[in-house]
């Protein structure tokens, strides 16, 4: 076991709390048995004096009236001293020594020889002339109320101490027992806690090395679990993060690579003057879209950048977007008419401004148009619209093309998303027109929408942009 590991560190840390806890408790409870013992020990050596008194009575009656010898009376007070482990003596009503099984130097003024005098049975302990604890009691020996001896108890304490070590000795097994039990349940609580640590560790490792597919348990239903489904959630996240990438890469090479192979082609055939005029003025054209259609790609990477870093600065030009539509219409409408297309736009002569950078504006309906004219089909119809509603311009972009699938609907604004993977080569882009658009849009507090009701139903996107409170100077 590693003891800087967490999980020694719950084992030794919980077990040593309780273990400190249980010793604590231990103390207590050990002190307060050995003085119940002790006074229990003393009241059971009372009792005893009680009925050896009673047992005496008459014995000691025939010896008053010379039917019982002293060494007869001597032999019963050793045989009970002998049974019991004690000292017995007899005392006289005045509390001087009568007979003694052993020779203990007592004196009337004692305090249980005081008591019994007084017909009580108390007991006392203290120390004896050689400084060893001992326990004494007396009891009254009377008839009618008379008062005919004194029977005294002299037991050393050691008899005590035994029975207090026995049941400290219990107690001590008792914290053993409890301190094991607890080093196991701490055992496996640590081994239970720490297992799905070192699992989410090892997952780590895997991921990191390259393993994107693995996935942790999820069987618990504790914080661990959550933590073990967060994980996964992640792992998830980015294993299509990397699969996106992946798909970027492909499609971001296959996109560069198409129009920069065109503008190759056509530059060395204008180069070795292979071409006619007219020919080679188209190719110039051609050269033109492809440098355009470059510049775009690299403009929208750009922005995403910029998102990406916190460095996209909020643009405050008062856009006059009724303007700026009829700029885009008038760029995309030759395309849709060459698509055989019907490209149509219906907006008011004169808007509210908005506040925004005229860049962002034209990167967000550039792409909501140019995406319309690619998945709509020839002698398809595309729409805009754009309408005042309170204090927002409401645009509408509606084509009556290939429509989106109900399951896509929630991911299209995922970056690299492609709807239709079966004709990611036969339409341009890589995935980011729409992320990058959503990403403008709410950057000015703007709202968007994409409707569709199918495959083959068309598409409606609506842009909310709020207006501006500066109007236009002309």
């Amino acid at each position: 076991m590693n003891w800087h590991s967490l999980r020694a560190r719950i084992l030794f840390t919980y077990t040593g709390l309780i273990f400190v806890g249980f010793v604590g408790l231990a103390f207590i409870a050990g002190g307060q048995i050995s003085t119940a013992t002790t006074e229990d020990y003393e009241r059971r050596l009372a009792e005893q004096v009680e009925l050896v008194a009673r047992g005496l009575k008459d014995p000691i009656e025939h010896a008053y009236e010379g039917e019982v010898s002293e060494s007869t009376l001597l032999n019963l007070l050793t045989e009970y001293g002998r049974n019991a482990n004690l000292d017995i003596s007899l005392l006289y009503p005045d509390g001087r020594v009568w007979l003694q099984t052993a020779v203990i130097p007592l004196s009337p003024n004692l305090p249980e020889i005081s008591a019994a005098r007084n017909r009580q049975i108390t007991y006392d302990t203290r120390e004896d002339d050689a400084g060893q604890v001992t326990i004494y009691a007396a009891a009254p020996v009377t008839e009618d109320g008379s008062l005919m001896a004194i029977i005294h108890f002299t037991a050393p304490f050691t008899a005590a101490r035994a029975l207090i070590a026995q049941r400290w000795l219990s107690l001590a097994g008792v914290v053993l027992l409890l301190t094991v039990a607890t080093l196991l349940v701490s055992l496996g609580l640590s081994t239970s806690l720490t297992r799905p640590l070192a699992e989410l560790h090892s997952s780590a490792v895997r991921i990191a090395d390259g393993q994107f597919s693995h996935r942790l348990p999820t069987i618990r239903q504790d914080e661990l679990g959550q933590l073990a489904a967060a994980f996964n959630h992640m792992a998830a996240q980015v294993e299509a993060m990397i699969e996106e990438q992946r798909t970027f890469a492909s499609n971001a090479s296959h996109e560069l690579r198409t129009p920069l192979t065109a503008i190759r082609l056509r530059s060395e055939a204008l180069r070795e003057n292979l071409t006619d005029e007219a020919t080679a003025r188209q190719y110039i054209i051609d050269i033109d879209d492809e440098a355009r259609r470059l510049s775009d790609l690299v403009q929208d990477l750009i922005l995403l950048s910029r998102f990406d870093s916190g460095r996209l600065q909020v643009g405050q030009e008062q856009i006059d977007l009724a303007r700026l539509a009829r700029q885009l219409y008038q760029e995309n409408n030759p395309q849709a008419a060459a698509n055989g297309q019907t490209l149509t736009l219906n907006v008011p002569a004169t808007l509210p401004p908005v506040a925004a950078s005229l860049t962002h504006l034209r990167v967000v309906f550039h792409n909501l148009l140019t995406n319309a004219l690619k998945y709509t089909p020839p002698n398809g119809r595309i729409n805009w619209q754009i309408t005042q509603e309170g204090n927002w311009l409401v645009s509408v972009i509606e084509d009556d093309g290939q429509g989106i699938p109900p399951a896509d609907l929630p991911h299209v604004f995922d970056r690299f998303y492609r709807v239709d993977k079966a004709r990611v080569r036969q339409t341009s882009g890589v995935g980011l027109g729409l992320s990058l658009v959503q990403s403008i849009v709410l950057f000015y507090n703007g709202e968007i929408r994409i409707d569709s009701a199918g495959v083959g139903q068309g598409t409606a996107v609506t842009v909310r942009w709020p207006i501006s409170d500066t109007p236009i100077l002309d």
